[in-house]
């Protein structure tokens, strides 16, 4: 009996001090979810801080800049005591580490561009300076909706290492040696695009003097296209034979869970017809009538790099947004003119190649009724599905309407010392790489705004917009 007690007693003694233990545990797990609670509220309240600071206000341009830095810089420092606490695998660290903390630096570091560009004794607030007032609200705007996106998912973010599943993919041969404007698809499914092979050559790049004479382009944004220079493209690449439709990036959007929450829309506010942020928009609804077929819109840059990052795990391949030259080269398809379906100078013959600033488009905006309009009618107020007009000599559909396109490059307010061959121009000579370019026209945009050589960033990499779109590169 003394044996079977004096064990009892031993195993009761090691069940209480496991027991002890355990409790001793669990309070330490309370104490330090308590502290990451505590924290991730301060980092909430921070960026709450800094969302309602996020408003424009006339003439005060240093001000509020000034506000908006110093209000980052806090939500960015609460957001990095947070990051501090929790293990590396944890799915708030990545969102922490992917999104917030990225973005917060982003928005410090453009603020402090515009602040210095305000107080510049060059700057330029007038007419169809990309550094306009107008802009510059809108900026601010955008990064309110983009911050108010991230508050939303700090309690619960959204999964940043999904599962992507290899696409069916149909396993086509393509090489440098296959035929230029050959089409193909890399996988089966209904998210894969057609691309278009686009064969290796060379171009002049750019407009020139008598062309934006001619097509009556605002003196402004006249060095934008300037000087006109001589490009070598080595290589041939694949570009995607259609814009990117909703319905493709709906596919992205719902295996990995990507959000895209607010955009620029054109309507009256205070009797002002402008591009004005809605928060209510999104990639699948644009507030205007569009089929699953249309081109996606309301989309950054950064969101037609994820799409493409997306489209290379699915298939193995390496899609990406195409530079610049890509993209002038592959729209001008061996044209020199305008417009890649001519100089077009009565303006007439547009409706059969593009979706373009027309009758159309004025019935459902009367207040565009004064902008250079094309004289033709193509039927389309909004956007159209894609393909739905003639190609260029490439085989490339809309490439200089319906939807603008995000390319890879950094801003250069010119084109002095830019690349001579189809390379990313970064932030070698000035590039500015948080503010992203847009090349080709779009569904509303002024006539001399659909040539081939028009170009012009928006100074912020939040900008989107029921404008503006993408397609892709497929490397080869």
């Amino acid at each position: 009996m003394t044996f079977i007690r004096t064990n009892y007693l031993k195993g009761f003694s090691v069940l209480f001090i496991s027991l002890l233990a355990a409790c001793n545990s669990d309070d330490k797990n309370t104490t330090s979810n308590s502290s990451n609670q505590k924290l991730i509220d301060e980092t909430i309240l921070s960026l709450q801080n800094l969302s309602l600071n996020l408003v424009w206000q006339e003439n005060q341009c240093d001000s509020v800049y000034s506000k908006v830095i110093n209000d980052a810089n806090i939500a960015e420092k609460s957001a990095l005591e947070l990051r501090a606490k929790l293990n590396d695998t944890n799915n708030l660290s990545m969102f922490l580490d992917q999104q917030i903390i990225p973005k917060l630096t982003q928005l410090t570091d453009e603020s402090t561009t515009l602040r210095a560009r305000c107080n510049a004794p060059d700057y330029d607030g007038t007419g169809v300076s990309i550094e306009r007032p107008a802009m510059l609200r809108e900026m601010l705007s955008e990064w309110q909706g983009t911050i108010n996106l991230l508050i939303h998912q700090v309690n619960n973010p959204p999964n940043m290492n999904p599962e992507i599943k290899l696409a069916s993919l149909t396993n086509t041969n393509i090489t440098e040696a296959t035929s230029a404007k050959s089409k193909f698809k890399d996988c089966s499914d209904s998210f894969c695009p057609e691309m278009t092979v686009i064969p290796s050559g060379s171009f002049l790049m750019g407009g020139n003097i008598e062309e934006q004479e001619q097509q009556n382009v605002p003196a402004q944004s006249r060095p934008y296209e300037l000087p006109q220079h001589a490009v070598i493209v080595e290589k041939p690449f694949a570009m995607s034979t259609y814009e990117t439709t909703i319905a493709e990036f709906q596919a992205f959007q719902k295996e990995t869970g990507w959000e895209v929450q607010g955009c620029r829309n054109w309507e009256s506010r205070d009797g002002v017809f402008n591009m004005w942020y809605r928060d209510d928009l999104n990639p699948t609804n644009a507030g205007m009538n569009q089929t699953p077929q249309d081109p996606v819109v309301c989309v950054r840059r950064e969101d037609g790099r994820a799409f493409a990052e997306w489209l290379s795990k699915k298939t193995g391949q390496t899609y990406r947004l195409p530079t610049e030259v890509e993209w002038e080269y592959a729209a001008r398809a061996g044209t020199s003119t305008a417009f890649y379906w001519g100089d077009d100078l009565n303006l007439d013959q547009a409706c059969k190649y593009a979706n373009v600033l027309d009758p159309t488009t004025v019935s459902a905006l009367p207040q565009t009724s004064s902008w250079n309009l094309f004289n033709c009618t193509d039927g389309y107020a909004y956007t159209s599905p894609v393909g739905k007009f003639l190609p260029n000599n490439f085989g490339l559909y809309d490439m200089t309407a319906n939807a603008r396109e995000w390319v890879d490059d950094c801003w250069h307010s010119n084109y002095e010392n830019a690349p001579v061959n189809n390379r990313i121009w970064g932030e070698e000579n000035n590039g500015q790489c948080n503010f992203p370019v847009l090349r080709g026209g779009a569904w509303i945009y002024n006539t001399y705004n659909a040539r081939t050589a028009y170009r012009n960033a928006y100074v912020t990499s939040q900008a989107r917009s029921i404008m503006w779109g993408f397609r892709l590169v497929r490397e080869i």
